[in-house]
């Protein structure tokens, strides 16, 4: 029995579209660990920067160097089973592109108040996840929009506004962790 070119093409699109959607699978799966780790930094981070306002700097260089060697460490395990995509060191070098912008930016415009010097790391993760999700799931633009919806309903409503990123930020990083372990 032999396939039609029709056939043959239909079954084309259907292995087509098993790759594409398994890569995407596999790239939540990466991401998972990853965005639970941060979700806890911010926690931490945000928390610790409402309690202790004059430790604020030294706190969060500390927590992004952890969250660096910790981000190199679980990318590492998964470039260990030989699962490591084209796309691990390009992740690597977007985050450090959207801190080196953050530094700049504060450097050339710096903020005036508490509320923008939260805010704003936060609206560009948010804008980050939306951007990557264009390419590798709608997951990661839902949880964009929720990041960043949640970084402007903080940063025009809410009081103390350190507690509500580490609670909110903190909390859908961790959640958008748990969420693409399910996909």
């Amino acid at each position: 029995m032999s396939l039609s070119s029709q056939e043959a093409s239909a079954s084309l699109q259907q292995v087509e579209e098993a790759s594409r959607r398994s890569s995407q699978l596999y790239f939540y799966h990466c991401s998972s660990p990853h965005l639970i780790m941060w979700g806890i930094i911010w926690i931490i981070g945000y928390g610790g920067t409402g309690l202790f306002p004059g430790y604020g700097l030294p706190l969060w260089l500390a927590l992004v160097a952890i969250g660096t060697v910790g981000g190199i460490v679980l990318g590492r395990r998964y470039r260990r089973y030989g699962t490591s995509g084209p796309y691990a060191w390009r992740m690597g070098a977007l985050w450090a592109i959207i801190l080196f912008f953050v530094f700049a930016t504060y450097a050339i415009l710096p903020p005036h108040s508490g509320r923008q010097l939260c805010a704003y790391p936060a609206l560009i993760t948010g804008c980050a996840y939306m951007a990557i999700g264009l390419w590798r799931g709608l997951r990661y633009v839902a949880s964009g929009v929720v990041v960043a919806a949640l970084t402007l309903i903080g940063y025009y409503f809410i009081e103390p506004i350190f507690f509500w990123f580490a609670a909110v930020g903190g909390g859908a990083m961790i959640l958008t962790g748990l969420w693409f372990r399910t996909a």
